[in-house]
């Protein structure tokens, strides 16, 4: 991830678990808390959707519950290979809330949680349990 601590305002190249550690990263610079890297790496550039469910499975949101901004989808043929994240970007649940994807699309745009239909988890980062 050589997009890291470059400004979202100037132009870089990122795949969505990128994008997603990206959001984090920007979190923990602008915020007054701390906001710890969702692959638990402790943001050394690397990590893909299998770090970010290993380090948060734990973290399991139901379907049927609310979803809050930070939280993360990831989608894919199984757990064993997850293959797209994205995260959330508006509180609500399955039919309301709003996501951002970017990566296996043109750029990064809002979608609802079942735009997909290979949806496995949604998962919370620790740090925001």
């Amino acid at each position: 991830m050589t997009h890291l601590g470059k400004s979202p305002s100037l132009e870089w190249t990122a795949d969505c678990s990128g994008f997603v550690t990206s959001a984090f990263f920007w979190a923990d610079k602008h915020t007054r808390f701390r906001v710890y890297d969702p692959n638990g790496l402790n943001y050394n550039g690397y990590g893909y959707t299998g770090t970010l469910l290993a380090h948060n499975r734990s973290g399991r949101v139901p379907l049927d519950r609310k979803f809050f901004i930070g939280d993360m989808a990831l989608y894919g043929p199984s757990l064993g290979d997850t293959r797209h994240v994205c995260i959330c970007r508006k509180n609500g649940n399955a039919d309301k809330a709003i996501w951002t994807s970017h990566g296996s699309e043109a750029a990064p745009y809002s979608v609802y949680l079942h735009y997909r239909r290979d949806l496995l988890i949604v998962v919370r980062a620790l740090d925001l349990r």
